[in-house]
């Protein structure tokens, strides 16, 4: 049974982001994918403390909400990252996030090794600004990091011009395209 992982960085239950997540994993499941979502609004979430605990583990010395984390990255198949973006970046959950994932990473010196490669990826991103180029530079940014761990982007879904008059039939059509994604995840 191939297994998915999601991380979803929007305080928003019903915010576009985890709408589109939400198709994801209906697909995948409809597979017969195990799914495991995050939310990284969770209250019990602690930021990176700098201790280099993963330099020498394969994990976060930090116990909170996330720990269980790093065992359901090192047996999925496929991870699922999906954050609005908000004055040009991911949410400040996310990044949170973002630096918990340090520990995907060996480093030996100058060489960088991933711990965890060979996960499908899928990226979904929301914004209220129609203009794509806003969120451009910070979806570019996550997405190196996550590419660093060795991850293959399969599809990167970016849902423009949600706050005022949102293009409803966009929302359809990547909703549609979110559910295909998640089946490809699958196999």
């Amino acid at each position: 049974m191939s297994k998915v992982v999601i991380f979803n960085g929007s305080p928003r239950k019903n915010g576009y982001t985890s709408k589109l997540l939400e198709q994801v994993v209906k697909g995948a499941e409809s597979k017969g994918a195990d799914v495991i979502e995050f939310d990284l609004n969770d209250p019990g979430i602690r930021g990176c403390q700098g201790c280099y605990y993963c330099r020498t583990h394969d994990g976060c010395a930090v116990k909170d909400y996330l720990q269980p984390m790093y065992e359901a990255i090192n047996e999925a198949d496929a991870i699922v990252f999906g954050s609005p973006i908000y004055f040009y970046q991911i949410t400040g959950q996310a990044r949170v996030w973002l630096d918990r994932t340090f520990p995907m990473i060996e480093m030996n010196g100058q060489n960088i090794k991933p711990r965890h490669p060979d996960k499908k990826l899928i990226t979904v991103f929301a914004q209220g600004s129609p203009d794509p180029k806003v969120g451009e530079a910070g979806i570019k940014f996550v997405t190196d990091v996550l590419v660093r761990y060795g991850w293959k982007l399969e599809d990167n879904i970016h849902y423009c011009g949600t706050s005022y008059n949102p293009d409803l039939a966009t929302l359809e059509e990547l909703s549609l395209r979110a559910f295909k994604d998640g089946e490809n995840l699958v196999g």
